[in-house]
């Protein structure tokens, strides 16, 4: 949790966490988010990854209220960071959190990619948090990924709780 918190608090770049299913990623990043102040800090978080290069655009224009009916990429681009900066000049940070990034073709990372060119008086207007399972990370380290590789400020790979882990867990759920 201090991890994504010193990531969170640098406001730019990536952040990549990764895990088998059910380490808790997911869970780490909602209670990191339960934290935040909203006042200061728009968060949105996309699941279906499913999705090509501009179809993420769309579901980022349309988890942010931006409207993107019949836009074409380039209007849809500009929507995006006219918000972006509204946002700033409010005060405001973006933050954006896709779940499942082992599904996001290379297209839609290379979207992601370029949503990070966006700043304002030299600092980034959307900082990206990318939750994924194992292969993500092994994707990452492609040579094809060198760009995006160069924008992550900080990853994390969670890893299942130990025996002596559990024990002490569970007594604090209960």
């Amino acid at each position: 949790m201090t991890y994504l918190g010193y990531g969170l608090a640098q406001g730019e770049g990536f952040i990549v966490v990764t895990g088998e299913v059910g380490t808790g990623k997911t869970m780490l990043v909602g209670r990191l988010m339960a934290t935040i102040d909203r006042s200061r800090l728009t968060a949105i978080n996309l699941v279906s990854t499913q999705l090509e290069g501009e179809d993420i655009l769309r579901i980022v224009a349309l988890s942010l209220g931006v409207a993107s009916d019949g836009a074409a990429k380039g209007q849809l681009l500009a929507r995006i960071e006219r918000f972006l900066h509204e946002q700033a000049r409010g005060g405001k940070r973006t933050l954006l959190i896709v779940d499942e990034a082992q599904n996001l073709p290379m297209s839609a990372l290379e979207e992601l990619r370029m949503l990070s060119n966006f700043q304002f008086g030299g600092q980034a207007l959307l900082q990206i948090f990318l939750l994924g399972q194992p292969e993500f990370r092994d994707a990452l380290a492609q040579p094809r990924f060198e760009q995006l590789r160069q924008r992550v400020i900080a990853t994390h790979h969670l890893t299942a709780m130990s025996l002596e882990e559990t024990g002490p867990y569970v007594m604090h759920r209960l």
